[in-house]
């Protein structure tokens, strides 16, 4: 626990206690018990729905704007959206894959200057410009492209193989598919790869303490979304992830037995 001095009174906090911050973490780690203890979808839940007599004594403007003239950006976002598994139907090449990359990650051609370095800079928010996200593809059918685990380097502008492997069983890596429990969703068949977030807190923290925890979660929600507009714009299919055994991943990415890095999130395409 540290002790922060802030003009004339003392406040202690365990804000930038970083082996606080990594044994909390630790409760959220979804293995395959704990999915089904804690994270598996229940079926009382109702859709969320808003009543105009809520706000009767509100001032109201319409904002929505009626309009049958073409407009790209609009309709981009208007055709985002997640495809359930057994749907996905496109093909994967590897110049489609670079340029989803390059167009949603980046780098970005701006440049910061930071004590006389440029900072590399990404085409997506970041707390700091300091990228606590790193990304993973696991290739399962790209063409022009071996399968196998790959790291992705915005900075150096590359995709980095890992591991060449072309033997993933990829049901056993999502609850959905190994326990078969959508009838629309049952199958990895037609997944051509995977995109997984991982996040690495070594550096954000000593700016951020805790705070680094949020904007990591942020940042890559930042990223699954320019990931998905740009697979939109490119007609093919894409399903963000969360439900997926952490583990299993990590493995794949070697990063299992790192305390200070862990998988937080993914995005399938096909």
């Amino acid at each position: 626990m540290k002790k922060v001095k802030l003009d004339r009174e003392i406040f202690y906090t365990p804000n930038f206690d970083y082996e606080k911050l990594k044994t909390r973490r630790k409760k959220f780690a979804t293995n395959r018990i704990n999915w089904f203890l804690n994270n598996s979808p229940k079926q009382e839940y109702t859709f969320p729905k808003e009543n105009i007599d809520d706000f009767d004594t509100n001032l109201i403007y319409d904002y929505y704007q009626e309009t049958e003239e073409k407009n790209d950006i609009r309709v981009l976002f208007e055709k985002r959206s997640s495809t359930l598994l057994n749907s996905f139907d496109a093909k994967w090449n590897s110049s489609e894959l670079f340029e989803l990359l390059t167009v949603s990650i980046g780098p970005n051609p701006k440049k910061r200057r930071y004590h006389g370095d440029d900072l590399i800079l990404r085409n997506y928010p970041s707390g700091g410009a300091l990228f606590p996200i790193k990304m993973y593809v696991l290739i399962k059918n790209v063409e022009g492209i071996s399968p196998g685990v790959y790291y992705i380097s915005p900075q150096l502008k590359k995709l980095i193989m890992l591991t060449s492997n072309e033997n993933i069983q990829w049901d056993t890596l999502f609850p959905m598919t190994l326990y078969k429990l959508d009838a629309l969703s049952n199958s990895t068949d037609t997944i051509s790869f995977a995109i997984f977030m991982a996040v690495d807190f070594k550096e954000t923290f000593k700016k951020y303490g805790e705070l680094s925890e949020r904007l990591a979660f942020f940042e890559a929600g930042h990223v699954t979304q320019n990931l998905q507009l740009i697979s939109t714009y490119l007609k093919k299919n894409s399903l963000p992830i969360c439900g997926f055994f952490p583990e299993e991943i990590e493995k794949l990415i070697g990063i299992q037995n790192n305390d200070d890095e862990y998988c937080i999130y993914g995005i399938l395409f096909g």
